[in-house]
């Protein structure tokens, strides 16, 4: 049990410190939109919507590990283990896509890409993978 307890605090710190990470990361993508855009009336509307909501991508995967670090307890289960950390997995890739996704779309493409796009799913299924977890069987 005191393993269990053990690996559940390393994944909560995991959650907390990476999602303190990735708001870090929203607030800089913010600063650097004001400062490499800081007239919006000269710049397309599309670019300006794509960097914008890329930018808030970035912000919702911070608060899904900022969420996950509030509750997480390692289940006793080990299918319920094994989806946890999938689950874990899937939202951490999905904040590194995210992240490369803001990177790539907005300032080398300046369009739409499947990164941003696989971010989302990915964020999707590391949220259903936790949340089946805890869904007893009755």
């Amino acid at each position: 049990m005191a393993n269990g307890a053990t690996i559940s605090v390393l994944v909560n710190w995991f959650h907390l410190i990476f999602g303190l990470v990735m708001f870090v990361v929203f607030v800089t993508t913010g600063k650097f939109m004001r400062v490499d855009f800081p007239d919006k009336d000269a710049i397309p509307q599309e670019l300006r919507i794509l960097m914008r909501s890329r930018h808030i991508y970035i912000l919702f995967s911070a608060l899904i590990h900022l969420s996950i670090a509030t509750y997480y307890q390692v289940r006793t289960q080990t299918a319920a283990k094994i989806l946890q950390y999938a689950g874990s997995f899937f939202l951490t890739a999905a904040s590194v896509l995210l992240v490369w996704a803001f990177i790539w779309e907005t300032y080398t493409v300046q369009h739409f890409s499947d990164l941003s796009r696989n971010g989302i799913y990915f964020s999707l299924a590391g949220v259903v993978l936790h949340l089946l977890t805890r869904i007893e069987r009755r």
